[in-house]
């Protein structure tokens, strides 16, 4: 066994109180303290950035593609259906589905209320985990490719200003030109995502119910589309699929992706980042500090200690891998302490919601969090080596301590 290692557990972990182990107990609380921060700040940042995209892709898919149009607007270009490209999109790895849609502006009114809504159309096929997960009342509709159905899927923000829930029909107008199209849809399930923005406008309904009303000639109506939303089982190889499918299509079609549709959303998190690298940083800072101060406390409680080790022969690097085993005990320590703490609160938190947030400024209800284990050991193997590291800094003055000298601190 190590000389080094041998002493520096006896001092760190003897079972008797004494000075050194009290120092090395209040170390290893504060660089918990700092691991424990960071953990969660990287945990709560992810958290923040898959809930803010899983919603937003969930209203709009990971890529949309529409036809070019020149004015912006809530309804698409209409074109027909190329079913030949929706095979080949599905073919393109990591494409998970590829929808065809519609979306259309009506006009919702009650006795005594009007509002304006934008109906997304979506086929019978369709994904609707998205707004199974934030279905608050009633269930998902159920579409067929052979009947056209009126039921809806409505937001619980305009449920209450329409002050109808499921069960409820609505007059629903469509207004083209001079002509108005009346439809009594029923609400069959209301949902509630958080993100208010989409919230306020936008409604599900059938596919084939819409394109009856966007086209008068019925004997094509139902090949029409507004658009195709695409699905990707891994975000980050979105580019990817991007550049893929736009050899399928020609120069008419515009191929976005969520960040490009909705930047503001994905800005917002840009300034989050910052302030998160900030945080980190800092706990950074305070936990190498931590580890300095400590040790340099250690070391002048020891001198006397180390002129005996000196006059015995032992050399300063001998003397030096006792304080590098103690700084090592307590960043280990630390990190033990740390990890259980935030990886405690964290489960606490996803299991339970205990700390509420105002989904009308957070989008959510909840703070979240997400940390896959790969950033879990980076986090932990970075401040292991960094700390240790700096562990060098006190150690160092063990050089100049002479045998003579230490008597004075006996």
């Amino acid at each position: 066994m190590q000389l080094g290692y041998y002493i520096a557990k006896k001092l760190s972990f003897s079972k008797q109180q004494s000075f050194t182990k009290s120092i090395t107990v209040l170390a290893i609380a504060a660089v918990s303290i700092s691991i424990c921060v960071v953990i969660l700040a990287f945990g709560i940042l992810l958290g923040f950035k898959k809930e803010i995209r899983d919603k937003v892709s969930g209203y709009a898919g990971d890529i949309s593609i529409s036809r070019y149009q020149l004015a912006d607007g809530s309804e698409s270009n209409l074109f027909s259906v190329d079913s030949a490209f929706v095979a080949a999109a599905k073919n393109i790895p990591g494409v998970e589905t590829i929808f065809p849609f519609i979306r259309k502006q009506g006009i919702l009114k009650s006795d005594s209320t009007l509002e304006g809504i934008v109906l997304k159309a979506v086929p019978a096929n369709y994904d609707f985990s998205f707004y199974q997960k934030h279905l608050k009342r009633g269930k998902i509709p159920h579409y067929t490719d052979t009947a056209d159905s009126y039921h809806i899927l409505l937001s619980e923000y305009t449920a209450g200003i329409m002050d109808v829930d499921t069960g409820d029909n609505l007059n629903l107008y469509f207004l083209d030109n001079t002509d108005v199209r009346r439809r009594k849809p029923k609400v069959v399930g209301i949902f509630n995502t958080g993100l208010q923005e989409f919230d306020k406008y936008f409604a599900i309904a059938h596919l084939r119910s819409i394109q009856r009303i966007v086209t008068s000639d019925y004997k094509t109506a139902y090949t029409k589309a507004g658009g195709y939303e695409v699905r990707i089982a891994d975000y980050t190889k979105t580019a990817y699929a991007q550049g893929k499918i736009s050899p399928l299509l020609d120069y008419n079609y515009a191929i976005s992706s969520v960040e490009e549709l909705y930047p503001v959303m994905f800005q917002w998190l840009d300034i989050v980042d910052n302030n998160v690298i900030v945080i980190i940083v800092l706990m950074f800072i305070v936990a190498i500090i931590n580890i300095i101060t400590v040790l340099l406390i250690l070391i002048i409680d020891r001198i006397p200690m180390i002129g005996l080790l000196k006059s015995m022969g032992s050399s300063s690097r001998k003397i030096m891998g006792i304080f590098h085993w103690q700084g090592l005990f307590i960043l280990l320590g630390g990190l033990l302490v740390g990890n259980a703490v935030a990886l405690g609160g964290a489960y606490l938190q996803v299991e339970y919601n205990l700390i509420g947030l105002d989904a009308d400024t957070y989008y959510m209800d909840a703070v979240p969090f997400t940390l896959p284990s790969a950033y879990l050991v980076l986090i932990n193997l970075g401040a292991l080596a960094v700390c240790f590291v700096f562990t060098y800094i006190p150690v160092k003055m063990i050089s100049s301590i002479q045998p003579s000298e230490s008597v004075k601190f006996s």
